[in-house]
């Protein structure tokens, strides 16, 4: 013996090896289980293994069934006569019992609870309380009606006694006599059969399966079953029912069955009552009958237009809706009076003194004899079929499809659940909503201005179709309106139609078995696919259920297929669960983390990025610093070759010369040239000094400080030197160009290449524009040529020269390239042609 849990078979083996037990009967007290057979009895022990007990010291006597009580420990029997029980105390006395019944040959007997012991004989039943040791004993032919019963046993079920055997079942009240027999149906062949807390009887049979019954179903009546009902309603103090092809019937309250009221084969549109005019007016396709004050039929009607399909009092007249239109007829002659055009209109009421209409696109009334939209609703475009008044603010508004209404004529609300539903005829009690519809009855209560959805009647809980036509509330029955007749439903109604459970009956995990409340290993990019299941009795066996996954969602979801997946779900610990009918299930498992996924190994990640980042950190700002020392070394360089560039330009040849010549204009009388000399000169010896603070300078500017500088010189050889400045007219004059550069080469020129010619001397300086980063400057005399040696001035010239431009290059900011060489191949006169190429590299620092 054993049980089952999540499809996996778990056995109680017996703790003594390869000794098989042969029990006859088992018994349960409490918690304990205990197995009874000829001679030995057996206790599941703390181990969960069979361990037998001994209980009888006595050797005249042989075992019968060991006993779980505080004063008996076991049934034992004579072995010279069996017909003798006894009882065995915990001091191990023997206390005879009389009852004949108690016999070895008895076919089933065991403990039921801790104080009660039953036996089964094939002519009756009895019980032992051990208690008192009071013995009952009945028969079956008393009891059951029957004089022998096979497989007779008794059981505890939901905590009452029960009694089975073949075709019948029966529960025993507190002095264990039967108070509610069931017997069930030979050809069957049931032989055991137990009645379930929801009143459901449950039938195994030998060979024909297991059957269910349930006895709470015989409190739902039904009547005129081969008939279409189309309403139940109230009309005045009648109950009417609109049978189609019989007529109106009326409810009979003593005997609570419908009867004939009024007959008609007609299409029966509706039965209405008029409190002002006090008429019930009950409307076919082709007549109208109208019966007031309830007396005999007073007033019949011919009809052979269509004057009104239902009908509402207003202002003194009664309008009546048809096929398109409505129509005011006069109260009591039912006289027509005036038509009105409205296409679709199925339904009228009154509210506060305004009569709407219900058609196929919203709510009209009627205002200043006219029919008309309702302003505030403009946007509210249902097909409205029926219109109820709930008070004098609030309207409840049928749709075919679309749900139900709550509406006060400035707003319209959809009442919570009715999503879809096709709904007519609502039956308002008090402050309760019994709304008919596809999907069976929805139950509202009316609270704070609002209804609340209370309670849902359907297949599932009873009703034997989906589709309702018409409710009317009477007592605590509902009068159900249906295509299948007449129900009178128990608002209290328990339905026995069981959900018993629901499952997982197959998880998959990366296309894997998961075993639930279990672990298994994260897989990147995998799939949770779960098949839910139930065990449902319930007539209509459509699974619908909620589920949600925790912690990921927190709301439930409503579902109705068997097929759930999960995707991308990270590591962790989740728990899924499920509830339906009542019935809540919760099924935890966790998808662990590779090593690369754990904590641990995300804390170690981070701390090695933060440890990277800080040496990065200290690497990049160590090397800003140092390239920030370079930067301030080469500054401190580039500023002492720009003094050396001074001081070579500034040199005492230049000066001495300059101030010779000035002298020299002084002394001739020449005061306006020695004038302009002077001033040439002072202004390039101003220049000199403000462009040794200067990195870089304008091409305009560079040209306008060697025009002065040249215009000085040729002033001091007596027009024996002439110069050329050309510039590219593409060339951006206001570019710049490093500073302190081209003056020391104009100056070779001039002293050491025109200076030495017996001839008048030319200088030419050209600007020529490679492309939008580079320009060519090219320094031409057609003097004696370019040789010096170390010792020589011009060498210490061009050495200081070669290292600003190694500074420059340096920088970043230039790429320059210098080139020398005669300027022609004349022998006397070769000159000498300096060209630099300038490359900008970036605007920065510029």
């Amino acid at each position: 013996m054993g049980y089952i849990l999540d499809n996996v078979v778990h056995n109680f083996v017996n703790k003594e090896a390869d000794v098989s037990i042969d029990p006859i009967y088992s018994g349960f007290t409490g918690d304990s289980l205990i197995l009874s057979g000829t001679f030995r009895s057996h206790k599941l022990n703390s181990d969960f293994k069979w361990e037998e007990i001994d209980y009888n010291f006595h050797k005249d006597f042989s075992n019968v069934s060991y006993l779980s009580h505080k004063k008996y420990k076991g049934i034992v029997r004579s072995v010279l006569d069996h017909d003798k029980l006894n009882l065995v105390t915990r001091d191990n006395n023997l206390h005879p019992l009389q009852d004949s019944l108690f016999t070895f040959n008895s076919h089933s007997r065991g403990q039921l609870t801790d104080s009660l012991y039953v036996g089964n004989s094939n002519d009756s039943y009895g019980f032992i309380n051990f208690n008192n040791l009071e013995t009952r004993r009945y028969t079956y032919e008393s009891e059951l009606n029957v004089p022998f019963l096979k497989y007779s046993r008794l059981h505890l079920a939901n905590n009452n006694i029960q009694l089975t055997g073949e075709h019948v079942v029966a529960m025993l009240d507190d002095s264990l006599k039967a108070i509610e027999v069931v017997h069930i149906p030979i050809e069957l062949k049931s032989h055991y059969s137990f009645i379930d807390k929801e009143n459901t009887v449950w039938i195994a049979t030998f060979s024909n399966g297991i059957y269910k019954y349930s006895l709470n179903e015989r409190l739902i009546k039904k009547e005129l079953s081969h008939f279409k009902i189309s309403d139940i309603k109230r009309v005045n103090e009648k109950i009417i029912a609109l049978v189609s092809g019989k007529g109106f019937y009326e409810l009979n309250e003593k005997t609570n069955t419908f009867q004939p009221y009024m007959d008609s084969n007609d299409f029966l549109y509706d039965a209405e009552y008029i409190k002002e005019t006090n008429t019930s007016h009950f409307i076919t396709k082709k007549n109208i009958f109208s019966i007031i004050k309830n007396d005999s039929l007073n007033l019949k009607f011919d009809v052979d237009n269509e004057r009104a399909r239902s009908m509402t009092f207003y202002k003194g007249f009664i309008y009546g809706h048809y096929t398109v239109g409505i129509k005011k007829i006069a109260p009591y002659s039912l006289e027509k009076i005036k038509p009105y055009s409205l296409s679709g209109v199925r339904c009228s009421t009154t509210m506060d003194d305004r009569l709407i209409f219900g058609g196929s696109n919203g709510l009209y009334e009627l205002v200043n004899d006219k029919i008309i939209g309702i302003e505030s609703l403009t946007n509210f475009k249902k097909p409205v079929i029926d219109i109820a008044r709930v008070n004098d603010k609030t309207l409840i508004v049928s749709t075919s499809g679309y749900g139900v209404y709550q509406t006060d004529l400035n707003t319209i609300e959809l009442l919570e659940g009715s999503e879809f539903l096709k709904s007519n005829n609502p039956c308002i009690v008090k402050n309760e909503l019994y709304i008919p519809t596809n999907k069976g009855i929805y139950n509202y209560k009316y609270l704070n201005g609002k209804f609340r959805f209370k309670q849902l009647w359907n297949n599932r809980n009873g009703l034997p179709t989906n589709k309702i036509n018409g409710i009317e509330k009477v007592n605590n029955e509902l009068l159900v309106a249906t295509n299948q007749g007449i129900i009178h439903y128990p608002i209290d109604y328990i339905s026995s139609q069981s959900l018993l459970d629901i499952y997982v009956d197959k998880a998959l995990y990366a296309n894997h078995d998961l075993k639930l409340n279990n672990n298994t290993t994260y897989i990147p990019d995998s799939d949770l696919q779960l098949v839910i299941n139930n065990i449902d009795y319930r007539v209509n066996k459509k699974m619908y259920y909620e589920f949600r996954l925790l912690p990921t969602q927190k709301k439930w979801t409503v579902a109705n297929s068997s097929n759930l997946t999960f995707s991308d779900l990270s590591p962790g610990e989740y728990n899924l669960e499920l509830r339906s009918g009542g019935i809540n299930k919760s099924f935890k498992f966790q998808l662990e983390p590779r090593w690369y996924q754990s904590w641990w190994f995300y804390l170690i990640t981070l701390l090695t990025v933060v440890t990277l980042i800080i040496l990065v950190t200290k690497a990049l700002t160590k090397r800003s610093e140092e390239k920030k020392n370079k930067d301030l070394l080469q500054a401190q360089k580039l500023s002492e070759l720009q003094l050396k560039a001074l001081r070579s330009q500034m040199n005492p040849h230049f000066v001495f010369n300059s101030l010779t010549a000035i002298q020299y204009y002084i002394n001739e009388n020449d005061f306006e040239t020695s004038d302009r000399y002077l001033v040439k000169f002072s202004r390039l010896i101003r220049e000199f000094f403000e462009l040794s603070k200067e990195q870089h300078i304008t091409i305009k500017r560079e040209i306008e400080l060697l025009k002065n500088y040249l215009d000085l010189e040729s002033l001091r050889f007596n027009k024996k030197l002439h110069y050329q400045i050309e510039v590219d007219p593409t060339l951006n004059l206001n570019d710049f160009i490093p500073s302190m550069l081209l003056q020391p080469i104009v100056e070779n020129a001039v002293n050491h290449g025109i200076f030495n010619k017996s001839v008048t001397g030319l200088i030419i300086v050209k600007f020529v524009k490679l492309d939008e980063k580079q320009i060519q400057i090219h320094i031409i005399d057609d003097g004696v040529g370019f040789k010096f040696k170390k010792d020589d001035v011009r060498y210490k010239s061009s050495s200081v020269l070669e290292d600003r431009l190694r500074y420059l290059k340096a920088s970043g900011l230039w790429e320059i390239e210098l080139k020398r060489g005669p300027a022609s191949s004349d022998i006397e006169y070769p000159g000498h042609e300096v060209i630099f190429n300038l490359k900008k590299l970036s605007n920065e620092n510029l």
